[in-house]
């Protein structure tokens, strides 16, 4: 489920991530200690990469700044 991001995982804080998640009486977890192989890992951070830029670009939108 897409997320606000904790750090878990090594994903950036704040950024919207697909993770594992449990929900349970409204409220969600992201489930923690799942093993991330290097493909896994790679892919990730390649994600990772590509959601920080397009954040960076609707921000630069709205305040005429780019951030990275």
């Amino acid at each position: 489920m897409g997320v606000y991001s904790d750090g878990s995982y090594g994903i950036q804080p704040g950024l919207i991530y697909s993770f594992p998640v449990t929900c349970e009486k409204g409220k969600w977890s992201i489930v923690q200690g799942l093993k991330i192989d290097e493909f896994s890992r790679a892919k990730m951070d390649a994600t990772t990469k590509e959601l920080v830029e397009e954040k960076s670009l609707a921000y630069s939108g709205l305040l005429g700044v780019i951030f990275f």
